[in-house]
């Protein structure tokens, strides 16, 4: 991805945030099969009175660079309850490469850190690895690259969003998900349905993925 990498594309719509009582929610999934291989997938949903308050936004997110990188993109389209739908998504073939794609959505500011995925042994007994750690650091504006900031407006719209009193975690939600091949060893995800799944803290509080399969 380039200077539109997916943390910027939640930025703008976010800003819509001030606006409305609007909500935007991501998630990020990866699925590990045992050969290695696998699938990131990144949904971004802009609730219904974002598309009220910004109807133009559909036309402003632009997707054509994720497409350039390799990623499949499906939207931005308007479900039927009215909310804004974004998904994308790319295959990798080991853990090397769903590290660097993991890299590719964060960003030089997004909330997911040093994220790496290992594994040691043989497909038919393997031990996985999965390392990092989930922050937001600087509110709204961590999403944001250089670019973003000026669009917004950098501070003036974190002012903005202080003067409304309303919780960052009241218009952001993102949650990280891991289906991991094997049996859980350890982890500080919650774990149900065959995936390990972590809210991230928009508090700025750090939650560390330390997770062995």
């Amino acid at each position: 991805m380039t200077s539109s990498r997916l943390s910027r594309i939640v930025a703008v719509i976010a800003a819509t945030f001030i606006l409305a009582s609007c909500r935007v929610d991501t998630s990020v999934s990866m699925r590990v099969q045992p050969n290695g291989s696998g699938t990131i997938r990144v949904v971004v949903i802009a609730d219904a009175e974002i598309v009220k308050a910004a109807p133009g936004l559909k036309g402003d997110i632009r997707v054509d660079d994720l497409v350039a990188a390799g990623w499949t993109v499906d939207g931005p389209r308007t479900s039927d309850d009215g909310a804004l739908v974004l998904v994308i998504q790319h295959s990798f073939n080991g853990p090397t490469e769903a590290t660097a794609l993991l890299s590719q959505i964060n960003g030089a500011r997004g909330p997911l850190h040093d994220m790496t995925l290992t594994r040691t042994g043989k497909d038919t007994n393997s031990t996985w690895k999965l390392t990092g750690r989930l922050e937001i650091n600087g509110g709204l504006e961590a999403f944001a690259d250089d670019a973003t900031n000026t669009l917004l407006g950098g501070g003036p719209f974190s002012e903005q969003i202080a003067t409304r009193g309303t919780d960052l975690g009241d218009a952001i939600g993102i949650t990280f998900i891991a289906g991991l091949p094997g049996t859980v060893d350890s982890t500080t995800g919650k774990t149900g349905a065959g995936v390990i799944t972590w809210r991230v803290p928009t508090d700025g509080t750090p939650t560390d993925i330390a997770t062995t399969v």
